[in-house]
């Protein structure tokens, strides 16, 4: 009579766990479909790179590069799927140093760098979002560095060849071949869940610095 007791209770465990296994399947599907893909259009203006895709389930980060001249200043984010209203879009910028040799650089993108607030962008009717023009973006904050302070970063990454250079080497008198330019695109999706915002994804995308 225990043993026949037993089967029942395992059989009914069974059951009730095929039942919530569905449900949860269920609600992944639901989930899926509200929300199911992410493409990032270059403005065909100005930079050939072909669109991006990004398909659920959604890694929490993603790293990619844009080749020499391509930009995603005013390009297009668009959410594909049905439901948007949870969701939102922030945008941030990246500065990074270099230093420049008539067409080669040495890019100190792993230094400082000036990195912008998140800026939150709206997200169209159509579920589409529009980035900014990053020349109206206020990237003015990099650190202040010394000489002395951009030399050893050069030796540790390029040597005396790039010192001679960042010293003047082959350059007018007077003339600095330092630039500080945009070096990584940040685009954050989050999702509201129970009043509070969480990271679905972070697109990261470096941006080629120099000439």
């Amino acid at each position: 009579m225990e043993c026949e007791y037993s089967k029942l209770q395992w059989v009914k465990g069974r059951t009730e766990m095929k039942y919530f296994v569905a449900l949860l399947m269920i609600g992944l599907s639901n989930f899926a479909y509200a929300f199911d893909g992410i493409t990032l259009i270059p403005d065909g203006k100005r930079s050939f790179q072909n669109p991006l895709n990004y398909n659920a389930p959604f890694k929490k980060a993603y790293f990619s590069g844009l080749e020499a001249g391509d930009t995603l200043s005013e390009a297009t984010v668009m959410l594909r799927g049905k439901d948007h209203k949870n969701y939102r879009v922030a945008l941030q910028l990246e500065t990074s140093l270099s230093v420049n040799a008539e067409g080669p650089h040495l890019d100190l993108t792993e230094w400082k760098h000036c990195t912008t607030e998140w800026h939150p962008l709206k997200i169209a009717d159509n579920h589409k979002v529009l980035l900014p023009n990053f020349d109206e973006v206020n990237v003015d904050c990099f650190p202040a560095v010394t000489h002395d302070e951009i030399k050893a970063a050069v030796f540790a990454k390029g040597g005396e060849e790039w010192v001679r250079i960042l010293d003047g080497e082959g350059w007018p008198e007077g003339y600095s071949p330092v630039e500080i330019s945009l070096s990584m695109v940040r685009i954050k999706i989050e999702e509201l869940i129970n009043t509070q915002w969480q990271v679905v994804t972070v697109i990261n995308i470096t941006i080629p610095m120099g000439c």
